[in-house]
């Protein structure tokens, strides 16, 4: 009986065996639902992995599909930009007995004698002239493959470019400021005089060849038009010729003239009976 007493368990440490147990049942159920989970996670992972590995796929597809028609549509692209040209080359040297343009100007002999992105030069019998694509008529805008969105950014260029000139040209400018000549009272007024009466003539025979140059080349556009060679800043022409006949080269003529009556206004102020 003592050696059977002496074997047995006690009843705390028995129930203590019993709540350790229950409490390691316990874990060994959360990690059996873990494990379940997590394998379920992984088949959705290894699913989504699958639908990423098709996505690339088929993205890798896409692109390298976007990158041949790309290629295809520089070749188009310069395909069209020949053609284009072509046709605005073939363009030149076409001849009109009358162009009526949608502004209502007519022309009468016109000939095309340059064509851009954004309008048409033409000679024509009285004289030359530059007309916006967009202005002239829906034959010669489809013969031009006319753009309005080329124009436009053509346009946009040519404006960059002139502003980008005329910085360089400021900066030229204040770089290398111009001297300042020496002042006419430094020297006797007679001299002075003669100076002047020495340019004024110089300038007058300037603005006479350019004349004669003008003339010579669109003496249809000057025709009428009456020329005094002795005063030639004083020619009506210079303030009647006006509207598309500007381009002819009018506005040289005007800034000669305009240096012919600064040089009179100072000669006069020496001698006002100069002339």
């Amino acid at each position: 009986m003592l050696l059977l007493l002496g074997g047995c368990v006690k009843k705390s440490e028995y129930d203590a065996l019993q709540i350790e147990n229950q409490t390691l049942q316990t874990r060994v159920d959360e990690t059996n639902h873990l494990l379940v989970q997590s394998q379920a996670d992984l088949s959705t992972l290894q699913v989504q992995m699958q639908q990423f590995a098709s996505v690339q796929a088929q993205l890798e597809k896409t692109q390298l599909e976007l990158t041949q028609s790309q290629t295809e549509f520089k070749a188009l692209k310069s395909q069209f930009d020949q053609f284009r040209t072509q046709r605005r080359s073939a363009m030149v040297g076409k001849k009109f007995p009358m162009l009526n343009l949608e502004d209502g100007k007519v022309l009468r002999d016109a000939e095309i004698t340059a064509v851009s992105a954004e309008d048409l030069s033409i000679r024509h019998a009285d004289g030359v002239v530059k007309v916006a694509l967009a202005k002239t008529t829906p034959d010669l805008r489809w013969e031009a493959c006319y753009d309005p969105l080329e124009a436009l950014e053509k346009s946009r260029e040519n404006l960059l470019v002139q502003a980008r000139e005329m910085q360089a040209r400021q900066a030229r400018e204040q770089a290398s400021p111009p001297q300042t000549p020496a002042p006419a009272a430094a020297m006797p007024a007679r001299n002075v005089v003669e100076v002047l009466r020495t340019q004024l003539a110089s300038q007058r025979q300037a603005l006479n060849t350019e004349y004669q140059a003008l003339a010579s080349k669109n003496p249809a556009a000057l025709r009428g038009g009456e020329w005094n060679s002795a005063q030639p800043e004083a020619s009506p022409l210079l303030n009647t010729l006006s509207g598309s006949r500007a381009v002819l080269g009018i506005s040289r003529l005007q800034s000669h003239r305009n240096s012919i009556l600064a040089t009179l206004q100072q000669l006069r102020e020496l001698d006002p009976a100069a002339r």
